[in-house]
């Protein structure tokens, strides 16, 4: 790279940067809180959300420009708020991960194969780039959110997916593609570090709270070896944020009852806000805040001051969707209340199907025992120790036990439509893995006193430790079942392989006629096909139903095939696609001829023609 160019990227480096540190830290300031980097950046973040919210309400266009000028005008108002002195003192965010003493070599390796993973493989969760990144960076081609969640034919082009995740993380990308000036996955790992390094911040400060230093050194390298909760950070996807959004909410929660209470339930509001932008559930998690504070007898305007802050926000998008669409979770019918995308939901319930998770099933809990001992070890730990700590009557324990039983109820609740698998689902455990690993670190100290059990738990640390670094460098594949030669790319294994796969297909596809207009159940075929100008339409558009739809005659189905102008569908080896489409497709003869004419390691592409009609 050139010097212009290289200072050109810095320069966009610093403007992402900016925008994410600066309107929050300019809150913080005007709160009269002591600054922290998990506080600044969950603010900052927690007002993009709310700005991309008022352009999607309002149609102002979505834009660098706009976001820039939004974010910028909420840290001028933050810095005009007159301030005569911070309400008190923490330590440093910066000073906190310095002062882990002689574990800090231990925890520099740590960083030294996150920093790999984020230069080498950025954005590795399977469906990222469909979903998080892919709604981002077409927030900004669009111009808006008006395409999502997508009900129309044009909506399903700009979004494949029939969903509506609150868009949190993907107004997150949508300022990182915005400020880099591409769409390059590189520039989503500030975003993804800071969401890290930020969840290590709240790690330490609610264990020094809890114990002091000592506590906290522990509990930041528990945290950091839980492989799982690295994971669900690094691949990109909401569940860093969650993590993030509930430890800061409980991390706040216990400063209510300080002199500046006030101040700080303020900002527990604005956490909960940011947890709200990342689940499609986001908003039980101001709810549970609430709860949390009536049963332990919080005072009335505290309780009313938390509401006020996050509930507005936390609702806005549920009920934008709700609005658009007449279900507030659009994919999800809660037993058949609302309406929802039928031929989605009938597809998606065929896909997810072999993945299922029954509570009758034994193998299924041993398996979920058996992964949360590999690969979330602490937090195994931590579960047990926090047991403990409830008959002790703790407060501070049962503020963490509200949350991580409303964490596991969640993901019980979720694991169902879960496709990726039970291991894949245990991401959802995030925010629970980091409150544990706490709870841990403060359990060694409250229940074992001697110099000899401190050395001993010090040593155990230490190898715990050691032993999660290879496994943070391999996850999802086990570093025991693979060559050590091949740890730096286990990581992406199977991402890198998708790609391929999808660029394969793509070359081959550029090579068809009548290759514009294509139906598929492949998610990332959009992009991957975008370069050869093939336009991606899901089989559960609106704009294909008819296709679908029993009550029409062939003949009248072949007509409207014949005017639409495709000629192609592309179907996933993987899953039931192939006979899920051969049943419910309306391509009868003598109309239709159906034949496969390519074939791909995880694709199908049948070509569809209709003969001559009366």
């Amino acid at each position: 790279m050139n010097l212009p160019g290289l200072i050109e990227n810095l320069l966009r480096l610093g403007l992402l940067l900016a925008g994410l540190l600066l309107p929050g830290s300019m809150v913080i300031r005007a709160l009269r809180l002591p600054w922290s980097l998990a506080a600044a950046f969950v603010t900052s973040s927690a007002v993009l959300y709310t700005v991309v919210l008022l352009f999607s309400c309002t149609g102002c266009p979505i834009t660098l420009l706009t976001l820039g000028g939004a974010l910028g005008l909420v840290a001028l108002i933050g810095r005009l708020v007159p301030v005569r002195r911070i309400s008190s003192e923490l330590t440093s965010s910066f000073s906190c991960f310095t002062k882990m003493g002689a574990w800090l070599p231990l925890y520099l390796a740590f960083w030294a194969i996150v920093g790999y993973r984020l230069v080498a493989q950025p954005l590795s969760g399977p469906d990222v780039f469909f979903r998080w990144s892919w709604l981002g960076e077409q927030m900004l081609q669009a111009g808006s959110l008006n395409f999502y969640p997508a009900r129309t034919g044009p909506d399903f082009v700009h979004y494949f997916w029939a969903e509506s995740i609150p868009p949190g993380i993907a107004s997150l990308y949508a300022w990182a593609y915005g400020c880099g000036g591409n769409t390059n996955a590189l520039w989503t790992s500030p975003v993804v570090a800071l969401q890290l390094l930020s969840l290590h911040e709240v790690v330490w400060r609610l264990a020094s709270r809890w114990g002091g230093e000592i506590v906290a050194r522990r509990a930041v390298l528990l945290a950091a070896a839980c492989p799982l909760l690295t994971w669900s950070c690094l691949i990109g996807q909401e569940t860093g944020l969650t993590a993030l959004s509930v430890c800061g909410l409980v991390w706040c929660l216990h400063h209510s009852h300080e002199e500046d209470g006030l101040r700080w339930v303020a900002l527990a509001g604005v956490f909960a806000i940011a947890g709200s932008s990342t689940r499609k559930y986001g908003p039980i998690f101001a709810v549970a805040a609430i709860v949390a504070m009536l049963l332990l007898a919080a005072p009335r305007r505290q309780t009313l001051l938390l509401a006020l802050v996050s509930l507005p926000i936390a609702l806005a998008w549920p009920l934008r969707v709700w609005l658009l669409t007449g279900n507030p979770f659009y994919s999800l019918t809660l037993g058949g209340f609302f309406p929802d995308n039928a031929l989605f939901k009938e597809w998606n319930n065929a896909f997810r199907g072999p993945h299922a998770f029954t509570l009758t099933a034994r193998e299924n809990w041993l398996a979920i025992s058996r992964y949360l001992l590999i690969w979330a070890l602490p937090a195994v730990g931590g579960l047990v120790a926090l047991l403990a700590l409830l008959v002790q009557r703790l407060r501070d324990a049962q503020m963490v036990a509200i949350f991580v039983l409303l964490l596991a109820g969640l993901w019980f609740s979720s694991v169902a439509y879960t496709a990726g698998g039970l291991f894949y689902s245990l991401r959802l455990l995030s925010p629970a893995l980091a409150l544990l690993a706490v709870v841990a670190s403060y359990a060694l100290v409250f229940f074992f006193h001697s110099k000899l059990s401190g050395r001993l738990i010090a040593l155990g640390v230490i190898l715990v430790s050691l032993e999660a670094l290879p496994k943070t460098l391999a996850l999802p594949e086990n570093p025991y079942r693979v060559a050590p030669r091949a740890w730096l790319q286990a990581g992406s294994t199977f991402i890198d392989s998708v790609r391929a796969s999808d660029a394969e297909l793509a070359v081959r596809i550029k090579a068809l006629p009548g290759r514009y207009r294509i139906i598929s159940d492949q998610a990332g075929l959009p992009r991957a096909l975008a370069p050869v100008g093939s336009e991606v339409i899901p089989l559960w558009s609106p704009e294909v139903a008819w296709l679908f739809d029993r009550n029409l005659k062939s003949e009248e189905i072949a007509r409207r095939w014949k005017k639409s102008g495709l000629h192609y569908f592309i179907l996933g080896k993987a899953g039931p696609a192939s006979d899920f489409v051969g049943t419910r497709a309306q391509w009868r003869a003598p109309y239709f001829t159906v034949k496969t004419i390519l074939t791909t390691e995880t694709s199908v592409v049948l070509e569809v023609t209709v003969g001559a009609l009366p």
